[in-house]
């Protein structure tokens, strides 16, 4: 069943666990991700970056997880992921999706109030929740080749004020994890996550999940997080197996065996991220 992100969030919040948000760009990725959620019984929130959205056309993207949530009992977000522009968001609500993140954090921090309070006005007016994003939340490169990148952090009363201003449903907050593999496991600002969350209210999103230890994502859980974002271990796991199976059998042109394989491999990191999250079970008696 299609939900909006601030339902499941909310419901996250109140059960103490955090709902796994995970990019796709294709049919095995997308079948992955949400055979994952179904076994595992977690709700998901299935989303996709605008590079990721032209790649499969948007309302080919929607109508194929509309077609497959169907059958599922899970409760289910799709959502738009680090949305660029204002235009960006109105396309994917128009594409269906039920919920959009507008990442305004590398314009001035009141052309990103304004951009985003323009974004937050449309999506709800079509009863869609919208993600804000406040701090830079780069790759993992960007943060290993700075020696202090506390002034990319989010500033704690800069989230208060930009939750006010705008009404956004959830806020992405940088605390210092990073998009990509980490070189070593990275250092979060869970002094920083309290105070945002505390002055906020609304639910922490945590982007770049991929290789931030268990312990770290439990406390970050039990310190106001509710969306924790997956990307590259999903993909890392679908690449590494293929490559295991083209080594294996490199005259296999049977591409369902081959794609098959991996997406077995990509449901199997999706679950494990859903453990992580505390999020397996949970969707059993979700309202």
């Amino acid at each position: 069943m299609l939900q909006t992100t601030s339902r499941l969030l909310a419901h996250a919040k109140n059960h103490g666990y955090a709902v796994g948000a995970f990019n796709t760009n294709n049919l095995e990725y997308i079948q992955a991700i949400l055979e994952a959620a179904e076994e595992a019984q977690s709700p998901v929130i299935i989303q996709a970056a605008g590079s990721e959205i032209d790649y499969m056309d948007g309302y080919v993207f929607t109508d194929i997880v509309r077609r497959i949530t169907g059958r599922m009992s899970i409760p289910v977000a799709i959502n738009l992921d680090h949305g660029e522009s204002y235009d960006r968001s109105i396309q994917c609500i128009q594409y269906g999706f039920t919920s959009v993140m507008f990442d305004g954090s590398r314009l001035s921090f009141e052309d990103n109030i304004a951009v985003t309070r323009d974004v937050v006005k449309a999506a709800h007016a079509a009863g869609i929740s919208v993600e804000g994003e406040i701090g830079i939340i780069g790759g993992t490169a960007e943060i290993e080749d700075m020696l202090d990148h506390s002034q990319e952090l989010s500033n704690p009363e800069e989230c208060r004020y930009f939750v006010e201003q705008t009404g956004v449903d959830c806020l992405a907050a940088s605390i210092g994890t990073a998009h990509g593999l980490y070189k070593a496991a990275p250092k979060l600002d869970f002094e920083r996550l309290k105070t945002i969350a505390a002055l906020t209210k609304v639910p922490i999103v945590l982007h770049g999940g991929t290789g931030v230890p268990a312990a770290d994502i439990k406390q970050a859980i039990s310190l106001g997080v509710a969306k924790i974002n997956f990307s590259t271990v999903v993909r890392q796991a679908c690449i590494s197996q293929m490559k295991v199976t083209l080594a294996d059998d490199p005259d296999n042109l049977d591409l369902m065996n081959i794609l098959g394989r991996s997406k077995d491999a990509m449901k199997k990191a999706v679950i494990d991220m859903m453990t992580m999250c505390e999020s397996v079970q949970k969707a059993e008696n979700w309202q």
